[in-house]
């Protein structure tokens, strides 16, 4: 019995470093992987270290790689660089997900290349943009981790083609504030239009700063990201009341026309 779980234990750490193998080609390339490959060996000896739950651990591997200098995102000059982002569930949470993460790694110009729904619910969609270099794909996978969002693999293609399959079942909005019942909080002048997150919540009051010229407008969101209501106002407000629609796990405030309207922040309570 002993020497049959031994046989067992050691052919699944033979899986798991074939499997990293094939995973580590992937990301680097298989010039880069045949080249360095004594030092992946040495770097990978103990394969277990880099899964978690039985699958493996993007983050881990790439800062392994990246520590190492086998990671190389860097072009010889501006080329147009292609990303296909294959997504498991909430196909527009989804999106906003990898455009949030895009934007605050500093990628503000991109194109639609390809946008695809199939019939197994899986969103692909491809980018493109000019750049030096390609996105730093562990930087973009850590974004991607702050809103629960699991890499299910990584491919490059000669550094100007890159693919992610992202399990989203379990994504969450972490550029969100979370506002309970019956709390009052204050936003300062924003950015982007102020983003919260309710729950069983029945009414929210929204009440404008002093010399703000606020013209309102709000969504209302599912859990999916999905529209459930929006209010326009083209009248200037001190403050407004409204109704939650039920089911209502997300909610946009805006200004109807520009944030420099809202520029001194709002307030926003939430009732049950």
């Amino acid at each position: 019995m002993i020497k049959k779980l031994s046989l067992i234990f050691i052919f699944s750490i033979i899986l798991n470093a074939s499997v990293l193998d094939n995973k580590i080609e992937s990301l680097i390339g298989s010039s880069e992987f045949n080249e360095n490959k004594g030092l992946i060996e040495f770097l990978f000896k103990n394969a277990n270290n880099f899964y978690i739950n039985d699958k493996v651990n993007y983050i881990a591997v790439m800062e392994k790689l990246k520590e190492n200098g086998l990671l190389k995102v860097g072009l010889n000059s501006p080329q147009e660089v292609f990303i296909t982002f294959k997504i498991s569930d909430d196909p527009v949470k989804s999106m906003k997900i990898i455009s949030d993460s895009l934007t605050t790694l500093g990628y503000y110009h991109y194109f639609t290349k390809n946008l695809f729904y199939d019939e197994y619910k899986t969103l692909t969609w491809t980018i493109s943009l000019k750049t030096e270099a390609a996105i730093d794909p562990l930087m973009l996978s850590k974004e991607l981790a702050k809103n629960s969002c699991q890499l299910i693999d990584i491919k490059q293609e000669g550094y100007i083609k890159w693919m992610y399959v992202i399990d989203t079942s379990y994504s969450t909005l972490s550029d969100t504030q979370v506002i309970t019942n019956n709390e009052r909080v204050d936003f300062r002048k924003p950015l982007t239009p102020y983003f919260i997150k309710v729950s069983n919540a029945k009414s929210i009051k929204i009440i404008s700063k002093w010399s703000n010229q606020w013209f309102p407008q709000v969504v209302f969101y599912d859990k999916h990201l999905s529209i459930l209501n929006i209010i326009k106002e083209n009248n200037k407000k001190s403050s407004l009341q409204l109704e939650i629609p039920e089911g209502t796990t997300y909610i946009k405030i805006d200004d109807l026309y520009t944030l420099a309207n809202i520029s001194r922040g709002l307030s926003v309570i939430i009732k049950e």
